[in-house]
């Protein structure tokens, strides 16, 4: 009798067993199901929808190459010598990546400020295949082009979804230049400052008026392609990304003399 009590209680025992088995693996063929009983159940079902079951709105994309949705906009530098009216370049996209494409017809608007032009149209889908639109904003000359130009550029979607990009872009001179206060001064200095580019040398003019010459010793006169008197200019090469001097002896001490100009050639 003691065997067959102890073989009863065995094979209960194994029977439990073998029930919290069954519940376990239960366990984890239902609660993908259902998002939000356990941790890991809505972890799971969180990666199935955001995978494969995608909705509508989590299937728009709606990006750029410069311009960001991000809190914290990006910033980008461009030099530019204000000869003529600045441009401001980029894409518009309906693609995140190669497999997250936006399968509907986009619509979007471009503005820039404080100055700048402004876009718009739709990016038209090609099936899975993602589509760029160029988008080329013209920024005019500012009234002190001597002076760094902030433009920030929203790109706004209206259809089928509306979504935010932005993008600040800080336009420097490539050329900048001061004349340092020098009343009571026998002398005017100019500094000329020239950005960093993709050339290593650029050509520079500079220009006088009456009542100071150039210091004719300074090697940005020494080195000059050209030089007229006249009609007080000279035309020099100086390297980018470098800071120079000149100095300009004035007729009179009193006055301050700042009538100096340098733009590139």
């Amino acid at each position: 009798m003691r065997y067959k009590r102890w073989n009863l209680v065995k094979i209960q025992r194994k029977k439990r067993q073998k029930f919290m088995v069954m519940l376990i693996i239960a366990a984890f063929l239902i609660v993908p199901f259902y998002p939000g009983t356990f941790t890991f159940a809505g972890y799971v079902y969180t990666k199935l929808v955001k995978s494969y079951i995608a909705t509508s709105e989590a299937d728009f994309y709606f990006t750029s190459d410069l311009l960001s949705d991000a809190a914290e906009v990006p910033v980008y530098q461009i030099n530019h010598d204000w000869a003529t009216a600045a441009t401001i370049n980029f894409e518009l996209r309906n693609y995140e990546n190669q497999l997250n494409v936006s399968d509907r017809p986009i619509t979007y608007s471009v503005s820039a400020e404080p100055a700048g032009g402004s876009a718009g149209g739709t990016i038209v889908p090609n099936g899975t295949v993602g589509q760029r639109r160029p988008v080329r904003l013209t920024v005019p000359v500012p009234a002190n082009p001597a002076a760094p130009l902030e433009v920030l550029v929203t790109a706004v979607s209206s259809r089928p979804y509306a979504k935010t990009l932005q993008g600040r872009f800080v336009i420097l001179p490539a050329i900048s230049f001061s004349v340092a206060d020098n009343s009571g001064s026998p002398v005017a200095t100019l500094t000329l400052t020239l950005s960093r580019a993709a050339q290593s040398s650029r050509n520079v003019t500079i220009g006088w008026q009456e009542g100071a010459v150039p210091d004719m010793t300074n090697p940005l006169v020494l080195n000059a392609a050209s030089i007229d008197l006249v009609n007080r200019t000279l035309t020099t090469s100086l390297h980018t990304a470098s800071v120079y001097e000149l100095i300009f002896f004035k007729d009179s001490p009193e006055g301050n003399y700042t009538a100096v100009t340098a733009t590139g050639a």
